[in-house]
Formats: C-alpha cells, structure tokens, sequence
C-alpha cells in the first residue's frame, strides 16, 4: 500500500496510525527547503527504512544564492 500524506502538518497526525508496521518510507523534498527542519520521532518507524528523494534543484540553485548553507549548517566551508 502507498499513502500521501503531504500538506499541513496538522493533517498529518490523522495518518499516524497507518504507519504501524510498515518497512519502508519514501521521503519526497524539495533541495531547496534546506533550511527547513521536519522531525518524526515516533515509535512506528524505530526500524523503519527510509528513503529519501530530491528534488526541485533549479529553485534550490536560486535559494543558495541568497541563503548560504553555512547558515543551516555552521561547519560547512565550502562555496
């Protein structure tokens, strides 16, 4: 089974319980929402096996310009 649950965050706890015993999550983004932070510490994906897709680089390549990642990521040296 395939479940989209993008949209507001609220929305998103009514799907929760869709998720018990599941082995895989396809995590679909945005590059350029790197400044944005989703975390899901929850006790259904303990052992959940997580994959993550990119996309939308041509909007990223115009943030990057304005945004540096060393704001999100201080380490960060590079250009």
């Amino acid at each position: 089974r395939m479940f989209d649950v993008g949209g507001q965050r609220s929305e998103r706890k009514k799907w929760i319980h869709c998720f018990e015993g599941v082995t895989a999550i396809i995590f679909c983004v945005a590059l350029s929402a790197y400044d944005l932070v989703l975390i899901c510490n929850h006790r259904y994906f303990a052992t959940t096996s997580i994959v993550l897709f990119l996309n939308k680089k041509d909007v990223f390549l115009e943030k990057i310009k304005k945004a540096h990642l060393s704001i999100c990521f201080p380490d960060y040296d590079g250009e």
